[in-house]
């Protein structure tokens, strides 16, 4: 009989580790304001966001509601409506205008995203394809995002902003998008692959259990 498989999200913490510190060179080598932005963002929602979700998970300290049917819907609309109101224009403008919003808009794109993951985790074992469905349609409507930005026209945040963000030109906006079409692969869609392979080896194991 094989050895019981592991968690799948090992691999991914892994990852995420990898990630993060492709991440920290990034930033620091990058110019562009809209695309530090972006980094941070990558940063939270895809690094720290499921490691603080797993590492919860294994302390026993499960996010509040996290179990229940209704809060994988809830947490993956949620997650896509914070994301979408914060990177239209004219919001993004008025939040990076002031670092004390800017902060605490990080710090709940951290929580909402630390929900979703938690609700994923918790769905590791049972439901598996109701979290693959969210993990696909979260990456998915990223990527659409990213592909806006990098196939554009013109600079979408150009306007409105102050002379500390007069940087955010189509160069840059570009960028911000690649690292998005880069991210989503790498962290959504590899989730959902590997509880799609964990869920078949775990059938395959009782197969021949039951042999």
């Amino acid at each position: 009989m094989r050895a019981p498989i592991g968690n799948p999200f090992t691999v991914l913490e892994l990852a995420a580790l990898a990630v993060s510190l492709l991440l920290a060179a990034c930033y620091s080598a990058a110019a562009g304001h809209l695309t530090r932005h972006m980094l941070l963002h990558i940063g939270l929602m895809t690094v720290l966001a499921p490691l603080l979700a797993s590492w919860l998970r294994r302390c026993h300290r499960p996010f509040p509601g996290a179990a229940e049917p209704w809060f994988l819907p809830l947490a993956t609309l949620l997650q896509l409506v914070v994301f979408f109101v914060w990177h239209s224009p004219l919001v993004l403008v008025w939040i990076m205008s002031s670092p004390l919003l800017h902060t605490v808009m990080q710090a709940m794109l951290l929580l909402v995203a630390t929900a979703f993951w938690a609700s994923v985790l918790q769905r590791s074992d049972s439901a598996v394809w109701s979290a693959v469905v969210a993990l696909l349609v979260t990456g998915k409507l990223f990527c659409l995002v990213a592909l806006i930005l990098v196939f554009a026209p013109r600079a979408l945040y150009g306007s409105g902003m102050d002379l500390h963000h007069a940087g955010i030109d189509l160069a840059d906006q570009q960028l911000a998008g690649l690292l998005m079409i880069i991210a989503c692969p790498m962290t959504y869609i590899l989730a959902a692959i590997l509880l799609v392979a964990r869920w078949l080896r775990l059938g395959e194991q009782l197969g021949e259990r039951q042999a």
